[in-house]
């Protein structure tokens, strides 16, 4: 990674180093285990709980935020198990430094749980109780369902723009799938998910100040809790895509990456 001793003053430093214990406020999202949770923001989800919990959850950054699921209730009838799938909702919402939960309407037989495609009665709380205002819309596949890759439809929803659309990351996305990709000692294997290694790549091609600008904005949202930079504040391209990037990445992926430069700077020393 090409990083100068100059992006890192001391105090910066011992900042980052305590990044993943101060990490950026994010958002949780709960779900039963008869929600089937089929992507987030454009990508596989990375769902936290076992396969067989009766609550499982997912981390997203602040801000606007797309999850694709569809509910599948089991019901008892007889000797018989009756199994539920509806329609994938592809919804978005906006939160920051949320705990929210899915509430699933509560269905006595599987005959009235599959009025649930004609009247989607869910709703998302947050921590208070408070409902989230969120735009919903169906994600459908006409022919076989098997194998349906969510992350790319969602992709495909976002390019037609939706009622549950998320514009900018339709217009973003596209630009950043074309960078070239920069020379660089780590190699793409070592990068546990897309977002990291288009991290790594954008903070490489960046020059000195541009990667000054970035650590110093990522360590105010973290600490001081400032809102994430506007597009039009961003100098170059270099500068958008990193912050784009990393507020498209979990917590984890941020922390990641933060470490690392963490550990370049302190290499170099």
């Amino acid at each position: 990674m090409s990083i100068t001793r100059s992006v890192l003053t001391p105090a910066a430093l011992a900042a980052l180093l305590c990044f993943s214990a101060t990490a950026a406020a994010d958002v949780t999202i709960k779900f039963p285990s008869n929600v089937d949770m089929l992507a987030t923001n454009s990508a596989d989800p990375d769902i936290n709980g076992g396969l067989f919990a009766s609550e499982k959850s997912v981390t997203l950054p602040d801000g606007v935020n797309q999850i694709v699921f569809r509910y599948q209730p089991v019901f008892q009838e007889g000797n018989d198990q009756v199994n539920v799938t509806t329609d994938a909702i592809i919804t978005k919402f906006d939160a920051t430094d949320s705990q929210l939960e899915l509430v699933m309407p509560k269905y006595r037989s599987a005959d009235q749980a599959r009025d649930f495609d004609k009247n989607p009665t869910w709703k998302l709380v947050d921590q208070n109780g408070n409902e989230v205002k969120v735009a919903q819309d169906k994600l459908l596949k006409n022919g076989v369902q098997l194998g349906r890759k969510y992350e790319v439809e969602s992709v495909a929803y976002n390019k037609k723009g939706g009622v549950a659309a998320i514009t900018a990351v339709a217009a973003t996305a596209p630009v950043a799938a074309s960078a070239p990709v920069a020379a660089t000692t780590t190699t793409a294997v070592q990068y546990q998910n897309t977002e990291e290694e288009m991290l790594h790549q954008w903070f490489d091609k960046a020059d000195t100040a541009t990667q000054q600008r970035f650590t110093s904005s990522v360590m105010s949202q973290a600490f001081a809790k400032t809102k994430p930079a506007t597009k039009a504040a961003y100098q170059n391209t270099e500068e958008e895509m990193l912050h784009f990037w990393f507020n498209k990445s979990d917590s984890a992926t941020q922390q990641r990456f933060m470490s690392s430069i963490v550990n370049s700077a302190l290499s170099t020393k």
